[in-house]
């Protein structure tokens, strides 16, 4: 069994089974300063990776079928049976298979509970024209969000309420910043996530017969208000800026959520999960039996 044999010998079994796209690598090659560089977001990425480490991380790539560049092995820290298993499926997927020693290994893990795998993956993209008005019913805007964590946040809010895709206009940050993916605990590989400037957004939301709702906290309506009915887009401004101007040049209708406190407003990662969920049980339905559980 591969977790009971030597390290030369595991080292031989993965060489022998990859033969071709497996190379021994030390902390100057190229893939290890690449990953080094997404995984700290030090550098332009026009690729759009990730980097990803453990069985858990590897287990969503395989679960949302992701693109993988390379897989870097550390044999002597993979000890498990559920660590092989994910190693052979992930190594079987990757254009490149990468055997390091333990010490360039641990140079660039961060949770310690990696098990000896860290993959470089491509991000997944969905084109605006490939999205279906058919399919994506409700779909939430950011505009023009900064932090990292809070896009995160919505993207998990967004998997949780199954609300159909994502556009980000107006980018302050890039998608596959790892607080990104750490926030959204793998939702980024399964929700559409679509990139794009403000003004095609606007056309195709407008040709395809959306409603658009603005959460904004001079709304006069309330956002439990509203029935959250046919297609609709939600739209989540930035926490300093909020949503811009071109978002009030055109028809729409806006929304806010009670403050009965001395603060204005919420965390836009809160604000937009509020939002989405009043959607979301109204659209399937459930929400007198709420009601009557509040």
């Amino acid at each position: 069994m591969f977790i009971e044999l030597s390290l030369d010998e595991k080292e031989k079994f993965i060489r022998d089974k990859y033969w071709g796209k497996c190379r021994l690598s030390g902390k100057s090659a190229a893939v290890i300063k690449k990953i080094s560089a997404v995984a700290n977001n030090t550098r332009s990425n026009p690729e759009k990776l990730v980097a990803v480490e453990g069985i858990w991380a590897g287990n969503q790539l395989l679960k949302y079928d992701v693109k993988i560049q390379a897989v870097v092995l550390d044999l002597n820290s993979i000890k498990t049976l559920e660590a092989y298993k994910i190693m052979i499926e992930l190594s079987d997927k990757a254009e490149e298979v990468h055997i390091v020693s333990n010490s360039t290994f641990n140079k660039l893990i961060e949770i310690g509970t990696s098990a000896g795998i860290f993959v470089l993956a491509k991000f997944p993209q969905t084109k605006l024209q490939n999205l279906n008005p058919k399919k994506h019913e409700v779909i939430v805007v950011l505009d023009g969000l900064e932090i990292p964590g809070n896009i995160g946040t919505i993207i998990r809010s967004c998997d949780g309420t199954e609300t159909d895709a994502i556009i980000i206009c107006n980018r302050k940050t890039r998608i596959t910043h790892p607080k990104i993916l750490r926030s959204s605990q793998g939702s980024c590989f399964k929700v559409p996530i679509v990139e794009d400037e403000s003004e095609k957004v606007i056309e195709w939301l407008q040709k395809n017969k959306y409603r658009i709702l603005l959460a904004d906290t001079d709304a006069n309506d309330y956002y439990y208000d509203d029935e959250y009915k046919g297609k609709i887009a939600i739209i989540m401004g930035s926490e300093r800026y909020g949503i811009s101007r071109e978002w009030y040049n055109i028809e729409t209708q806006s929304i806010k959520i009670p403050m009965y406190g001395d603060c204005d407003s919420l965390n836009v990662g809160i604000a937009a999960t509020l939002i989405l969920y009043e959607a979301a049980i109204k659209r399937h339905g459930v929400t007198n039996k709420l009601r009557k559980l509040i």
